[in-house]
Parts: C-alpha cells; structure tokens; sequence
C-alpha cells in the first residue's frame, strides 16, 4: 500500500506498509526413494532448528521534506524437534521469536533552507538505526527445561540490541 500526501510547494510525501503471514499446512520431505518421508512440521528436522507452521513479516516507512523512518521485523512461531530416541537425546523445543528494526533519518539536501544556513549540511544525512529493538532472542529448552550449550543467548543473538548513529556526507 502507499500513498502521497503533503503540499506546501515540496515534495510530497510518501508511505508504505507491508504485513506478510505464511502458514505451513505441510511440510514433509522424502530422503531418498524407498526410504523414510520427515514430516518437519510434526518434530523431524534437517537442520538445528525446527520448521514454525506460522511466520509474519512486517515492514513499512514514512517521508516527509527530508525526515523519513523505515522499519522492518518478523515473528516466528514456535516449533519443536523431537528427540531420535537413542540414549541422552531429548525433544528441542523453540520458542517464538519476534525481531524489529527501525532507522530514522535526515535528508539534510531536501531541506533547502537548512542548507542555505549551513552550506556543510548539503548532500548530507544524519541516521539513528536500532537493530533487535527489543533485543530479543529465540529460547531454545530441552526435555528437562534447561538451555543446551549451542544454544545459549550468547551464540544466538552475540550482537543483542544494536544502537547506530550515522553521519554520511558526499562531497
């Protein structure tokens, strides 16, 4: 979606927003012909992570004479990796994980005024980014409820919520 709005002799505006949902309703793979089929969505797996039925994806921005934001996250649902039965294995259980990040700026060039007063300012842009904005992290637990080493925090997410500030100046 978007949309145009303003006036006042500058450039118009500009928006958008975008919201996508995916669901799995099956999810199975065949190895090899004559061999066993995995049903990802019911505790198989081919990977170190489990296959979510549900995801969304979010992103959007905003512009308006020079200032702008955009914004992008997701959300994965919860999923689970069932144990292979052989002894000290146990199910994996993976949490829903919901990540968000968000940059706002200025377009010091769309500012004419501005850069009239402060001539250094033309071609220039200043921008504050947040990456995790929550600084979330996917929980991963086995049986006994207890968080296996690969997956700590630490080697999932070893940046957690990151805080930018940016000045760029083209000359």
């Amino acid at each position: 979606m978007g949309a145009m709005f303003g006036g006042g002799g500058g450039p118009p505006g500009r928006w958008s927003l975008g919201v996508y949902h995916s669901a799995q309703l099956e999810n199975r793979v065949l190895i090899a012909p004559g061999g066993p089929t995995l049903d990802l969505l019911d505790g198989d797996s081919l990977s170190a992570s489990g296959s979510p039925r549900h995801s969304v994806e979010f992103n959007g921005g905003l512009f308006y004479k020079g200032f702008g934001t955009f914004f992008q996250g997701s959300w994965t649902g919860p999923s689970t990796i069932e144990a292979s039965g052989l002894p000290g294995t146990s199910d994996l259980r993976f949490g829903s994980a919901t990540n968000v990040n968000i940059n706002f700026f200025a377009e010091f060039s769309m500012m004419p005024k501005l850069t009239k007063q402060v001539p250094f300012l033309k071609g220039s842009r200043v921008s504050l980014r947040f990456e995790n904005l929550f600084d979330s992290v996917q929980t991963v637990t086995d049986g006994s409820g207890t968080v296996p080493l690969s997956y700590q925090r630490d080697y999932l997410a070893p940046r957690g919520r990151v805080i930018e500030l940016e000045f760029r100046k083209m000359f």
